[in-house]
């Protein structure tokens, strides 16, 4: 039986390196969410595509530790924290579950219905986003906590960083960043981070864009910052990702950033 995350902790190195989105898996007590395969083909939110071999990349150069999940963010978000302020619909502002979905078809843009997150009473849905939010993300959420203090029994200091993958065009709006760097309240090392790829790419590297880390409440370990905890988050363009070779490459641009921090 398939694990819900993933994880394993080398306290000899500062770095835990997180996918929230890692997986395109849904347990199949959610029957698919009622979406058929075509929605599933072509659903813009089901992962992020490319982010876990990232991930597996620099876990390996960096000899990090390393946290990601093993559910799609269509059965919930590990990204969003419970009730936040963001419940804005189709973009990384969502909440915690999701009730529609973007999908493209050759070349075309839709907006289809969730079945399985759908329900006509608001209450409900709130109790189904709940059930599944304590099933799944708060265990991960703890694990990464545990992961992190253990860290910091040996460095003094933790550093997060947090895998991600965007596409190109969303909802109508393109997005012209090849590499977000988002930070918060690391400003001092997500503008080194910044600084570093500038210098060594003639990429385009989105200094908290095409999002900003405040927008989704800081994320699902956003709380811990300032406790001797920083958290980075790179948001890759999937188009960047899409052999072998290409993630081979963002992953070195991306290790040469961070192996001084």
């Amino acid at each position: 039986m398939s694990k819900n995350h993933y994880q394993k902790l080398r306290k000899n190195s500062p770095f835990l390196l997180t996918a929230e989105h890692a997986s395109a898996r849904i347990p199949r007590e959610y029957a698919r969410l009622g979406l058929d395969q075509e929605c599933r083909q072509g659903a813009k939110d089901l992962f992020d595509p490319g982010s876990l071999a990232v991930l597996r990349i620099l876990e390996n150069k960096l000899a990090a530790s390393y946290l990601y999940s093993n559910i799609s963010r269509l059965v919930v978000d590990y990204n969003r924290v419970l009730d936040g302020r963001n419940k804005k619909q189709n973009t990384f502002h969502s909440g915690a579950m999701k009730k529609e979905l973007l999908v493209e078809k050759n070349g075309q843009e839709k907006v289809v219905t969730i079945p399985a997150n759908s329900f006509s009473d608001e209450q409900d849905f709130s109790s189904e986003e709940r059930k599944r939010y304590m099933k799944y993300v708060i265990e991960y959420r703890e694990d990464g906590i545990r992961m992190l203090s253990r860290i910091k029994d040996k460095h003094k200091k933790a550093i997060i960083i947090s895998i991600h993958s965007f596409f190109p065009i969303y909802n109508g709006d393109k997005r012209k960043v090849d590499i977000g760097v988002l930070y918060d309240k690391s400003q001092k090392i997500g503008k080194q981070i910044v600084m570093s790829l500038q210098k060594n790419t003639k990429l385009n590297i989105g200094d908290n864009a095409p999002w900003k880390m405040s927008d989704v409440d800081g994320g699902i370990f956003g709380h811990l910052q300032g406790r001797n905890v920083e958290l980075v988050a790179f948001d890759i363009n999937n188009k960047h990702l899409k052999s072998q070779n290409d993630i081979e490459k963002i992953s070195k641009l991306i290790y040469q950033a961070i192996k001084n921090l």
